[in-house]
């Protein structure tokens, strides 16, 4: 049984616990009934929360238990390692659409609010789909305002044309361009995931976020992009130029659809405008048609203009965008 907390401002019948490992059954639960179309596993978010470094970043979560014992929402706050700062934590608010319009919401967000109180936080941000109206609304009336938008795409695999652009990926292959794959260049070369590492740290630096980019350690890194049970080594794509890596792609599993979701897809500067990203990325829809997937789904910011006019062209369709809500904290 959760373990109750001393805490003001509780609906009625509505108790916030410290949440436990065993919980986490139940926050998929609340979780795939808000987002149905986009479902998780325990196994995976547990994963990720397992390698999270706690003697650098912060991490909290709380859940919300009716009379009937039931996880009815649950909360949380943390540290993004990728976009660092001490006193500046994401939060996240999620109730069982059955039970919204309760207090349920408010009572969580009380609780993050003491905890952000006592950590002296300066800022909490969230991530809200915008299609999802209630969410927005909460968020508006606590304060928080948008600071970034990032579209969804979704691109059909078995509809994609590979004749109309087969063409693009010969020029760049006859310009000197190879392409490889992780799982290759591990087999090939023990120290490659050094320089590929170094490779996607510094293309991640351009990618826009509220904040500047917080470099990653090699760990992070591995146990995100190689290790992790998401990961696809041989539908993580390289671009290589005079023996340089240049540009990635990635692939990775979705925990629990029939899709794949492409992360990273980004070229070094000096190899930029000559179709490398493109290549790349008519590379992941091959796999992706040899894998079965039904779909390829990708994040970009909205101003990230050349990426999203690659995922136009290739055909991307747009969803609704993800929006990045912030809140300015008092000291």
């Amino acid at each position: 049984m959760p373990v109750p907390e001393q805490q003001e401002h509780v609906a009625a019948g509505l108790t916030i616990c410290t949440f436990d490992v065993r919980d986490y059954g139940s926050l998929v639960r609340v979780s795939n009934a808000s987002f149905p179309d986009e479902p998780r596993t325990a196994e995976e978010w547990s994963y990720e929360d397992a390698r999270l470094d706690r003697s650098r970043y912060h991490l909290e979560r709380h859940i919300a238990v009716d009379t009937r014992d039931e996880i009815v929402g649950h909360a949380g706050l943390g540290h993004m390692p990728w976009n660092f700062h001490p006193h500046k934590y994401w939060v996240e608010v999620c109730v069982h659409p059955r039970h919204r319009g309760r207090g349920v919401g408010e009572a969580l967000w009380a609780r993050l609010v003491a905890s952000l109180r006592a950590r002296g936080a300066r800022v909490a941000r969230s991530h809200i789909r915008a299609d999802h109206i209630d969410g927005v609304r909460f968020a508006e009336r606590r304060g928080f305002v948008e600071v970034m938008r990032k579209w969804e795409s979704r691109l059909t695999v078995g509809a994609f044309d590979f004749e109309r652009f087969q063409p693009l990926l010969d020029r760049v292959l006859a310009c000197g361009v190879r392409m490889t794959t992780l799982a290759d260049e591990r087999a090939r070369d023990r120290d490659s995931l050094h320089r590929i590492y170094e490779m996607e740290q510094e293309i991640s630096r351009d990618v826009p976020l509220p904040d500047d980019y917080t470099p990653i350690d090699f760990t992070t890194f591995l146990d995100h992009a190689v290790t992790t049970p998401l990961a696809l080594n041989d539908a993580f794509f390289l671009a290589v130029v005079n023996g340089m890596y240049a540009g990635l792609s990635v692939l990775s599993k979705a925990a629990a659809g029939d899709w794949l979701t492409q992360g990273l897809t980004g070229v070094r500067r000096p190899f930029r405008g000559r179709g490398v990203a493109t290549a790349l990325k008519l590379k992941t829809i091959a796999y992706a048609r040899g894998y079965g997937a039904r779909e390829i789904r990708t994040y970009n910011e909205i101003n990230n203009a050349p990426i999203v006019a690659i995922n136009e062209k290739l055909g991307f369709i747009r969803k609704p965008p993800w929006l990045t809500y912030a809140k300015e904290l008092e000291g």
